[in-house]
């Protein structure tokens, strides 16, 4: 069996010097679109040619192929001017799509896609004549360790050798819920499903004597859902709160990417946690009661410019920078989660270059962090506009010190 690795893209096809486009395929151009955020390569078995019209079938063996695969000086032996892909594999194909019609594709699923609310006939079959039917199958049961499997974008991939076959069979269980950054920290899973193995029910297809392992499904795999991720997520926001995460005694403000690259790659917040900095700004406040919730999704969602790079300080608590502009002057924002007061520096916005003035707030942080609080308002040397607003009733549940703590802040920034 002759297989070949392309590439996937909104254009078409492109199996080395060249590309197939869409309207050359048997799949309905315009009725999908593949993401664009990152690159898909799918590795194909050839199973038929027609020389007369110049239509090759194929077979998607892999819908994950590794990018060193694929040739791109690559010439085909003869010319194709028609690529038919056999029915192709629902979830593996979904996980890759920005958006699909599905009527349009139904015909093309190997699992047709079913409408809760359209009552249209069923699609027709696919015809014979498009691609090979297999020859026999037969149901099958096994187990497969969970740590020697890999967890890919929308399920997870893996290989069995089964009794009366020659070669190990690769298999793939589709699964919505699963990224590849879970690759990392299956041992959490394998703490979570409280068992080590994982079983599986799968067909063997044999065309043309080539096995394939197809509509592998798994109880433990299909566990993995949202109330699991869930835990994870709050398992994984209190190992970033974790006290003195990182050890830079030289450095007080840091970047969303300078907090991730601190954690191991099997650290349950890397694979789990949200990366860009408001995002995990709220799922911070969604699994952690921090009393200063409010201040906080206002800096964000109100003040914060979204051109900003959030940062975050870890000293003297766990915290958050914003970054809010007037007419004259760029406001720096401290609000550390439970704090009692906000701080900010206020600086002329032709000072220096950005990230100048990022230095200079950076060590005014550090005196806070080095002094205290109390300590670095009595004894304040900075150079431009330093001021501070207190969360009044900020523990009471009768006053709402709120609406007078955004008033001094909005006024104050003038």
């Amino acid at each position: 069996m002759k297989t070949i690795t392309v590439k996937i893209s909104n254009q078409g096809i492109r199996y080395g010097s060249g590309t197939i486009p869409w309207t050359d395929t048997n799949l309905p151009a315009g009725s999908f679109r593949f993401r664009e955020r990152e690159e898909v390569f799918w590795e194909l078995a050839m199973t038929a040619y027609d020389k007369a019209s110049g239509r090759l079938v194929v077979r998607v063996l892999d819908y994950e192929a590794e990018p060193e695969g694929f040739k791109a000086e690559r010439k085909m032996n003869s010319p194709v001017r028609q690529l038919w892909l056999a029915p192709l594999e629902e979830a593996p194909l979904k996980a890759q799509l920005a958006y699909y019609q599905a009527g349009p594709l139904a015909r093309l699923l190997a699992t047709p896609i079913a409408s809760a609310t359209s009552r249209a006939p069923a699609a027709a079959p696919p015809k014979a004549e498009d691609w090979e039917v297999p020859s026999s199958t037969r149901s099958v049961s096994f187990s497969v360790p969970l740590l020697e499997l890999t967890f890919v974008n929308g399920g997870v991939k893996g290989s069995v050798q089964l009794p009366g076959l020659t070669d190990p069979a690769d298999f793939s269980i589709p699964n919505d819920h699963v990224v590849a950054e879970f690759n990392t920290i299956k041992p959490f899973f394998v703490k979570a499903l409280k068992r080590k193995t994982i079983s599986v029910t799968a067909e063997v297809l044999f065309t043309n004597d080539e096995p394939e392992l197809r509509s592998a499904r798994s109880p433990q795999i299909d566990r993995i859902d949202d109330n699991m991720l869930e835990v994870f997520r709050a398992r994984g926001v209190r190992q970033l709160l974790t006290p003195d995460r990182i050890t830079t005694v030289d450095k007080s403000l840091f970047t969303p990417e300078d907090v991730f690259e601190s954690l191991d790659d099997n650290e349950l917040g890397k694979a789990i946690l949200p990366q860009d900095g408001l995002d995990l700004l709220n799922e911070i406040l969604r699994h952690k009661k921090v009393r200063n919730a409010r201040q906080l999704e206002f800096l964000a969602g109100r003040l914060h410019r979204q051109d900003r790079k959030l940062r975050f300080v870890l000293s003297p608590k766990f915290g958050f920078v914003f970054v809010a502009e007037g007419q004259e002057g760029r406001h720096f924002i401290l609000e550390l989660l439970d704090s009692n007061a906000t701080y900010v520096w206020s600086l002329p916005l032709e000072w220096r270059t950005l990230d100048e003035q990022f230095r200079a707030v950076e060590k005014e942080i550090a005196a806070v962090a080095s002094i205290g609080r109390g300590q670095y308002r009595r004894t304040l040397h900075f150079e431009h506009e330093f001021w501070f607003v207190i969360h009044e009733s900020a523990d009471s549940a009768l006053v709402d010190g709120f609406p007078r703590w955004k008033n001094r802040l909005l006024e104050g920034l003038g």
